[in-house]
């Protein structure tokens, strides 16, 4: 049985819609005539729904800010006496839907069940995602585990046979495995970054801080960097300190004569601009637009596509504008909402 909560404090009406609903599904029916009733922690794991009414004399709203205030997400529905746009607006601030008892109780009763089998279908497709999303996972992560300690293994003895072997070929074949080694053990952290996308809300970084963690992430040799972000700050997940770390890493790899890194961070427009600029070779007008595919280049080509995608969580763009031959420069255009300077809150 589905439990529904109903907080409604006019007995003859919480009997009449209780007899209905106990008729129209598997519902088990539970009434109150206060918001300030108690809903234990069984009753907030279970697929179930709140019904409460929101008319002169009782408030259903408190009690469905009640049940948000306390991280309790069961899905809700505010019934009211007539259609007010404050009472609707309050109600899908709080993640609850709205439905006014407009006419005799047999025109709205069938809308009610509705709603409520409707919230329903979609709670039965959320629990679905999150188990196959448990599933994968748990598959990536123990896969990751165990094929990576094999690949540490494989290397170890790989160095043993680099210490005994004399023969300049058979020192070329190592060579090649362990590049080939380098490169699955990218491709298995390329797939840990990938999987967790997403799955951290956002927060506000200072532009300088992320530049720091992520040169901890990085080794740059022969290669200053210069940060100019000042105060800037960006709103976005975990992922933002990865993406630079890979634009650090980019530099490194394919920045061949480049001996200086810049980074800079301003307003444009209503957003912000953050621009990495190098001195190194550049890049083709061809490559432009392939650079941030899946595949393109050499190693893993996965850094910059992943840059790209980290980004584009929180609505940010990454274009390279640079000169050939002159250096390589890369564009992120941050969406007004995600930029701003610390100490100067953004006005809304």
């Amino acid at each position: 049985m589905i439990p529904i909560i109903l907080v409604d404090a006019k007995a003859d009406r919480s009997a009449a819609l209780q007899k209905y609903l106990s008729g129209a599904g598997p519902y088990r029916v539970i009434t109150s005539a206060s918001p300030e009733v108690t809903v234990s922690r069984n009753l907030s794991t279970n697929p179930g729904v709140v019904i409460a009414v929101q008319e002169e004399g009782q408030n259903g709203l408190v009690f469905v800010r009640h049940l948000r205030e306390n991280q309790i997400g069961l899905p809700a529905i505010i019934l009211a006496a007539a259609y007010e746009p404050e009472v609707f607006r309050s109600a899908v601030a709080d993640r609850a839907e709205y439905l006014v008892m407009a006419g005799a109780p047999d025109a709205w009763y069938p809308v009610l069940v509705q709603l409520v089998e409707n919230i329903l279908a979609v709670r039965r497709v959320q629990d679905k995602v999150l188990f196959l999303e448990k599933k994968l996972n748990l598959v990536g992560s123990v896969t990751r585990h165990d094929v990576l300690n094999q690949l540490t293994a494989v290397s170890g003895y790989t160095e043993l046979l680099e210490m005994v072997v004399t023969d300049p070929q058979m020192k070329s074949y190592i060579e090649k495995e362990r590049f080939a080694l380098e490169k699955i053990r990218r491709q298995f952290q390329f797939a840990k970054d990938y999987q967790i996308l997403g799955t951290e809300q956002p927060v506000w970084q200072p532009l300088s801080s992320v530049i720091r963690r992520a040169g901890d992430l990085v080794t740059v040799k022969g290669i200053t960097v210069t940060d100019n972000c000042g105060t800037a700050a960006v709103l976005a997940d975990i992922g933002l300190e990865k993406a630079v770390a890979q634009m650090l890493d980019n530099v490194v790899r394919h920045g061949k004569t480049a001996t200086e890194l810049r980074i800079s961070a301003r307003e444009e427009g209503e957003g912000g601009l953050v621009i990495f600029e190098d001195n190194g070779a550049g890049i083709p007008d061809a490559d432009k637009e392939r650079i941030f595919e899946r595949g393109f280049g050499k190693y893993t080509g996965w850094g910059l596509f992943l840059v790209h995608e980290m980004l584009s969580l929180t609505g940010m763009t990454i274009v390279e504008t640079g000169v050939p031959g002159k250096g390589a420069r890369f564009e992120i255009h941050v969406p007004p909402e995600s930029y701003r300077k610390e100490g100067k809150p953004k006005v809304t």
